[in-house]
């Protein structure tokens, strides 16, 4: 059954399947002989040609497989989707590369992020305690090093705890790390998550 998560930027669950189309065509393509084809902007709504922010996940047996995206707008949603569709199943340096065998068992899912909004929080504590009421994705920055988690983390079941410590440690900092310059932002997102298959038996 598609999970699907509501946000500010109001996706419904047809541009939200529009969106897992295309990353679904992305990484099939690959296993095609002809040249895999950015989507044509005319195809879509002026809302769906804007600049977005998104993640694109996958999952194999519900083992992440790879996971890319950009948490700033810079060019229209569609190409972004598409992009990150290929850059997760084929450049996440993480995982081997996805293999066509590994297609039955494949879930994608696509996140569209919210604009960033600055939290004032200047401890670890006051942090977590923020997150014990508040469900949302993360973006930490310090200097020259940031780090995010998307709030599709909490489904995994992580305590507010558990969720700020993995955002130390992907930006290689200590776990109870905090500085005077550290800028928190966070973010919801539009999601929608269905198995590989069940989006090609709409279209085959």
């Amino acid at each position: 059954m598609a999970i699907i998560t509501a946000s500010p930027l109001t996706y419904n669950k047809g541009e939200l399947t529009q969106l897992l189309d295309i990353a679904r065509n992305a990484i099939q393509d690959h296993f095609s002989d002809h040249s895999i084809d950015a989507p044509r902007l005319e195809h879509y709504t002026r809302k769906m040609q804007q600049p977005g922010a998104c993640f694109v996940t996958l999952e194999v047996n519900n083992e992440l497989q790879g996971s890319m995206g950009t948490p700033f707008p810079s060019r229209p949603l569609v190409i972004e989707v598409h992009n990150k569709a290929i850059a997760s199943a084929y450049e996440d340096r993480r995982f081997m590369p996805l293999s066509e065998e590994q297609l039955d068992d494949l879930t994608i899912e696509v996140e569209v992020l919210s604009p960033l909004e600055p939290l004032e929080i200047d401890s670890h504590q006051a942090l977590v305690e923020y997150l014990r009421h508040h469900r949302v994705g993360v973006m930490l920055m310090d200097r020259q090093t940031q780090a995010i988690i998307l709030p599709s983390r909490w489904k995994k079941g992580v305590t507010p705890e558990q969720f700020v410590q993995q955002l130390k440690q992907k930006a290689g900092w200590a776990p109870h790390y905090w500085s005077p310059t550290m800028v928190v932002k966070t973010f919801t997102t539009s999601a929608l998550k269905e198995k590989y298959a069940k989006i090609r038996s709409k279209y085959f």
